[in-house]
C-alpha cells in the first residue's frame, strides 16, 4: 500500500508539474493533469496501475476529491442565478442532455440490434455519453478569472446536468433490476 501512496503522490506531482508548464504555453492547466493522467495512467507506462485504482482506500480518496469538486461549483452555483435565467437554462440543459441521452441510446440501440447484442446495454452508452465531468469547465473559469454570460450559464448547466445524470442513471438502474423480467431485444 505504500508503494501504491507513493505512486499517487509521484502522478500528483507531476501533474501539477505539467500543468505548469501548460500553463506557460497559455493552455489551462488542466489540460496538462489530462495528459499526465493519460500517459501515465494503467494503459499506457502504468505508473497509476489498475491495482491501484482499485484499492479501497484510493475510491474513499477519489469520493472525497468528487465531494470536494461539488462543493467548489455549489459555490459558483447561485440559484438566483437560475431563477434570473429563467426557463430558458432549464429547457436548455435539458434539452442537451436528454437529447444526448436519446439520440446515442437509439443509434447503439440499432447498432445493436442489428449485431444481435442485448439492445438494453445502449443505455449505458446514452448513461455515459450524458455524464459530462464539471471540473474542467470549472478549473478553466477560476484559472482564467472568466466573466460573462456564458460562464454566468456554464457552471449553472453543469450542476443542472448532473442532477439530470443522476436521475437519469436511477431511472436505468431500475431498469437493469427488471431486464429479467423483460426481453429487451424485442424493444
Amino acid at each position: 500500500m505504500l508503494v501504491q501512496i507513493l505512486r499517487l503522490l509521484i502522478m500528483v506531482i507531476l501533474a501539477l508539474g505539467i500543468g505548469k508548464l501548460v500553463s506557460k504555453l497559455k493552455l489551462p492547466s488542466i489540460l496538462g493533469w489530462l495528459i499526465t493522467g493519460m500517459v501515465f495512467g494503467p494503459h499506457a507506462f502504468a505508473v497509476m496501475n489498475q491495482e491501484t485504482l482499485d484499492a479501497g482506500w484510493y475510491q474513499i480518496v477519489v469520493h472525497v476529491l468528487e465531494c470536494a469538486v461539488g462543493l467548489m461549483i455549489g459555490t459558483e452555483l447561485v440559484w438566483n442565478k437560475i431563477k434570473r435565467s429563467g426557463k430558458s437554462i432549464v429547457i436548455t440543459t435539458l434539452t442537451q442532455s436528454l437529447g444526448t441521452f436519446f439520440v446515442v441510446s437509439l443509434v447503439f440501440g440499432v447498432v445493436f440490434y442489428l449485431s444481435d447484442i442485448l439492445v438494453y446495454l445502449a443505455f449505458i452508452f446514452g448513461g455515459i455519453a450524458l455524464a459530462t465531468a464539471p471540473a474542467p469547465a470549472l478549473s478553466i473559469v477560476r484559472e482564467f478569472n472568466t466573466k460573462g454570460p456564458v460562464t454566468g450559464t456554464l457552471i449553472p448547466m453543469a450542476a443542472l446536468d448532473d442532477i439530470v445524470v443522476l436521475c437519469s442513471l436511477r431511472q436505468l438502474q431500475s431498469l437493469w433490476g427488471i431486464r429479467r423480467q423483460v426481453n429487451f431485444r424485442r424493444i
